[in-house]
């Protein structure tokens, strides 16, 4: 997937890029010659083909967003991961007192993030608005008229509208990752608003400092409610622990799920934006981008 993900970011990128300056097509209309022989001829109004132009103007933007939002969203299946982690390595808040570091008041409940994993949720976060707005900008770039209605010219039109469908394809893609993170972003911290305090009401069960016993009675925490990753709503009572499935390793759990899911959408964009960048490459090249160089003419011999 990497080798295919290279022939896409830079082949393609170097395409557009060089087709920048071969867009216009100087028209046969200049100025009369100037009395000075050295002046340059002065352009009245440029002349460019309709799939030249619009892979210049919106395909290469479009481009340029979608492998900024892929280098954001390779980073999220290492997040998924540490979230993992995080909830059984997480940082210890541990009361300590002078009954020594396992004396002192357990301030974690099962229900809430640990210091750990609240800084991987927040990387998360971090990474929601860029990715939706560059795909917000994306479709934007891909419904202009001209994309969208045709630019009159048919063999024109039947390519962009190629080009238009590959890149909307991975830009779905795009999308459902987006959704993915922002669906597990969202209910770890509705999750987390749910079961904020239980971890005071587990210290009054605790021992103090003097070694005795609290006498205060804590609210029972609602059995439906105490998983985070249900975000408050009542557990379905017919799922599936997935730990019970033959052919599944012990210990699943949703976030694994959501890092399964996450790599496939990846491989999804990355298939659709290689789909994409053949058809990029082959209108470039119509524009004159990536086209072999002329050869170069023999030198006249001397006479």
């Amino acid at each position: 997937m990497k080798a295919m993900k290279k022939a896409f970011s830079l082949v393609v990128v170097a395409a557009l890029v060089a087709l920048a300056p071969a867009l216009p097509i100087q028209a046969a209309d200049t100025a009369a010659a100037a009395p000075a022989p050295t002046a340059p001829p002065t352009i009245i109004h440029l002349v460019t083909r309709p799939l030249c132009a619009e892979l210049h103007k919106h395909i290469a933007p479009t481009v340029g967003m979608m492998l900024e939002n892929d280098r954001v969203m390779k980073n999220s299946p290492k997040l998924f991961s540490d979230y993992n982690k995080d909830r059984l390595y997480g940082v210890d808040n541990t009361v300590s007192n002078a009954a020594g570091p396992n004396g002192g008041t357990v301030m974690q409940s099962s229900g809430t993030m640990n210091a750990a994993q609240n800084m991987t949720i927040l990387k998360m976060e971090n990474m929601v608005s860029p990715i939706a707005n560059n795909i917000i900008a994306m479709e934007k770039m891909l419904d202009t008229p001209a994309l969208m209605h045709g630019t009159g010219n048919p063999d024109d039109d039947k390519k962009l509208a190629a080009i238009r469908n590959k890149l909307l394809k991975a830009i779905a893609d795009q999308n459902a990752t987006l959704d993915i993170i922002n669906g597990f972003l969202q209910t770890q911290q509705m999750g987390d608003l749910q079961h904020q305090g239980d971890e005071y009401l587990a210290a009054t069960q605790q021992s103090d400092v003097t070694g005795k016993s609290s006498t205060q009675t804590p609210a029972t925490a609602n059995p439906l409610l105490a998983d985070p990753n249900q975000a408050g709503l009542p557990a379905n009572p017919y799922a599936i622990d997935p730990a019970n499935i033959p052919g599944l390793t012990l210990g699943a759990n949703p976030v694994t799920r959501m890092l399964e899911a996450v790599n496939w959408t990846l491989q999804q964009t990355a298939a659709n934006e290689n789909e994409a960048g053949t058809a990029i490459m082959g209108a470039a090249q119509e524009c004159g981008a990536g086209a072999p160089a002329p050869a170069a003419s023999p030198a006249p011999h001397a006479t």
